[in-house]
């Protein structure tokens, strides 16, 4: 049963990796304001400074110009208050993965142990390439 537990666990820690891991290509993605090389009057790719939604927008609703800028700057607000609520919440997400991780190390025996803290180290760049800096 202790062993259930313990693999239940590495599997919930994994799959809040995924789901912040999607929150952040979302925002990092969608959400950008247009600009950048091409300037505004340019309508941005997914891949630029633009963003892919503002690009889907004005393609599949035909936005006037007028439009386009009201969408951008919504959009670039969008952005900017996100970008400051996950820079508030963030600490508090880090805090639970740790919190979980350290729960989890607490009812392994001391082989399974090492092999988490092996697993811990390989998950650990890539929850701070999504987290941003603060997991350690």
């Amino acid at each position: 049963m202790r062993r259930s537990s313990a693999v239940a666990g590495v599997v919930a820690l994994f799959l809040v990796g995924v789901v912040v891991g999607a929150l952040g290509d979302h925002l990092a993605t969608w959400h950008r304001p247009r600009g950048g090389p091409g300037g505004p009057g340019v309508h941005a790719g997914h891949g630029s400074p633009g963003g892919r939604l503002s690009a889907e927008l004005h393609r599949r609703l035909d936005l006037s110009d007028d439009q386009q800028r009201q969408v951008d700057a919504i959009l670039g607000d969008t952005h900017r208050e996100t970008v400051a609520l996950w820079q508030e919440v963030r600490p508090r997400v880090v805090a639970v993965i740790e919190r979980g991780q350290n729960r989890i190390a607490q009812i392994l025996t001391p082989r399974q142990r090492q092999e988490f803290e092996v697993i811990r180290r390989e998950r650990a760049d890539h929850l701070r390439r999504l987290l941003g800096a603060g997991m350690h």
